[in-house]
Parts: structure tokens; sequence; C-alpha cells
């Protein structure tokens, strides 16, 4: 476990959200993901596999990692596919309220779980036309958005064999960020309620093949040094499963977090806080806005920081490692870091907002 201390007595963790097993259609076991989580360094591990809630006895402190098994729910009789949930803290199979998404999300609510819509915005591909976005806007009560979902991100760029065949041996050439138009579908529904953002590397870890060629894509080695989660607590993680459990959830739920890309660069270190009267206020959550309010943006190295009011579009940006700008409107504040690698400007953290009112 590695623990970062956080500006205004906070406490950071990274791990990885958005998982599967065999139990569903992964190619690993739990022990092989945990093992896997524990060789990239993770403090946390959150497995979804789909319709099923995998042994819930797995769970706990393993290899050093926070281990916690949830569930992915769609309905399957559903066609064309689509409306996938990631629903966390859950301790029962939920899957039965699959058919009606907000009855689903109702259902998970009473029980004191999250919900995340999966891969929301899915666009097709040239040579993998099938994908599962998300259609239902009309529900209300859910958690977040997973705004980055890592696997998803390479299907339209397969767009014929040569280039499938490069991307399974050289993903990173390919790797640029969330959909614009998810970021977008972001900031309109921050404009209405709160709503918080993850990212995952949607790990299956499968083997593909074309001809002779036989190839692993993104092994879950690979997925956990990517797209990963950091959250913020208000205290240190103890080792104890239940209280920390609870401190994971908590800052799920209020969108304390940043997605990270830590394959590009190492992301701990980052910072968004508003600094006033009322001391620190960390990422999701609400500081008024008086004279003197001030955001500020750190990052562990340099890249091309946006902040950015959810409505408005960016309301400030410079090229460095820090930003501090003086509000003068309520409003969703977030902020996105790009760094260039390769001739190409990738993304490499987003922020959850900081609600200014």
């Amino acid at each position: 476990m590695a623990q970062h201390d956080y500006p205004g007595n906070g406490f950071s963790y990274r791990g990885s959200i958005h998982n599967h097993t065999v139990h569903s259609d992964g190619a690993g076991t739990v022990e092989a993901l945990i093992a896997a989580a524990a060789r990239a360094g993770l403090d946390f591990l959150i497995i979804t596999d789909h319709n099923v809630l995998a042994d819930q006895s797995q769970q706990g402190w393993r290899q050093g990692v926070l281990t916690l098994i949830d569930i992915e729910v769609h309905d399957p009789e559903l066609v064309p596919e689509r409306n996938h949930c990631l629903t966390l803290n859950v301790s029962e199979d939920v899957s039965p309220f699959a058919r009606d998404p907000q009855g689903l999300i109702d259902a998970v609510r009473e029980r004191g779980g999250l919900t995340f819509l999966a891969h929301p915005i899915d666009p097709p591909g040239k040579l993998i036309p099938e994908c599962f976005p998300w259609t239902e806007w009309d529900i209300e009560g859910f958690t977040g958005v997973e705004l980055w979902n890592f696997m998803s991100e390479f299907r339209p760029y397969a767009t014929n064999k040569a280039k499938a065949v490069i991307m399974a041996y050289f993903p990173q050439w390919f790797t640029t960020g969330p959909w614009p138009e998810m970021l977008a579908k972001w900031d309109e529904l921050l404009q209405r309620q709160p709503t918080a953002a993850i990212g995952g590397p949607d790990a299956h870890a499968q083997v593909y093949h074309l001809g002779p060629l036989k190839r692993r894509f993104l092994p879950y080695d690979y997925c956990y040094r990517a797209v990963n989660t950091h959250i913020i607590t208000p205290e240190p993680f103890t080792q104890d499963f239940e209280h920390d459990k609870a401190l994971l959830y908590d800052a799920l739920a209020a969108g304390r977090a940043w997605i990270g890309y830590d394959m590009l660069h190492a992301t701990e270190g980052f910072s968004f806080v508003a600094e006033g009267r009322e001391g620190v206020v960390h990422m999701g959550e609400s500081a008024p806005l008086r004279h003197g309010l001030t955001l500020r943006v750190r990052t562990p190295a340099s890249g091309h920081i946006k902040l950015i009011r959810a409505g408005s579009g960016v309301v400030a940006e410079t090229k460095g490692r820090e930003l501090r700008h003086r509000p003068q409107q309520p409003g969703a504040y977030r902020v996105e870091v790009w760094k260039r690698w390769r001739f190409k400007s990738r993304g490499w953290i987003f922020s959850n907002p900081i609600y200014v009112s």
C-alpha cells in the first residue's frame, strides 16, 4: 500500500475499477487479478463481473491490495445490447433489476450502493461494430459516470486488420483520452446535478487470433499501469477491511477522486483544491463564492493544465505545473491536464469538480 498525503489533511490512494474475471468474460481468476494489481502497486481493486456477484469471501486485504467484488449489470435480453451499469458496494445480486435502468438505480441506492454508468459514450468501430452505449438519459439518482473506459477507446481505431495488429502490440501509440462527446455529456450533467466520475480499464485480458497471429490484448498487468482512479480520504487506510472499504466507497460517492493515465507519467502528487476562509475544499465538495476564493491546481510534472467550468468551457489554462484562478461565477469547476507524447497531445489527468456555490 502506497499512501500519499494530500493537501487539506487528506490521503490519496490509487486503484482500478471495472475488471472482469473468469466468472464472466475475463481471462483471469480473482487470484490472478489480485496478483497483477499487487505487481502494479495498486492500493485497491474493484472486480465487476457481468451479471454475477462473484464469491465475496475473496474480498479483503489481499497481497497488500484492498479487494472488493461488485457487479456490472445489464439486460442480456436487450437487443442491441446497451445500458451497462457498474453497481458498487452491493452485498447481493442486483442483476434481476437490469430490465428497468431506473429501477436498478433505485434498488442499488436503497441498499446503500453506488451506480456508475459504464462506457456511456461507446462508438462502434469499422472492424468491431458492436458497442454498448448508455441510451436511457431520462434516469435520475445515479452516482456518476465512467468518464474514461480504457478498453472501449480502442475499438474505433481498429479500422482494418493491419491497424488492429499494430494496436495489439503497441496500444500506447493509440491512447488519447476520454471521448470528447463523453466530456461534453459530463459537463451537461454537471450543470443539472453533482455527478461523480471514475475511470476504468474494463479489463478482460482476452487472447485474440488473426490468422497465425495470437496476442493477449491489454493484459491485466498493462491495464493496472494505465488508466486508474485515485481517491482522496479524510483519514488513512488502517488495513481494517470494513473501515477502509467505507472510506473507499465514500470517496467514490462524493467524487473525491481523479482519473490518471499513470502510464504516461505517474499522477500521484496531483492536487486540485479550493482555498478560502473555510479552509481547503477538495474535489466533490462545495465552496462558497466569496472574495479571495482561489482554485489551485498542482501537477507532478509539466503539462497543459485546463480549468473548465461546466457549460462555459475553459476559463483558465497554462503550460507548467501549477495554475491558480479566482472564480467569478458559481458552477462546477474541473481540471484536465494533457501531455504530449509521440507528437500527440494525450489525456493525462481528469479531476472531479469542485462545486462553487
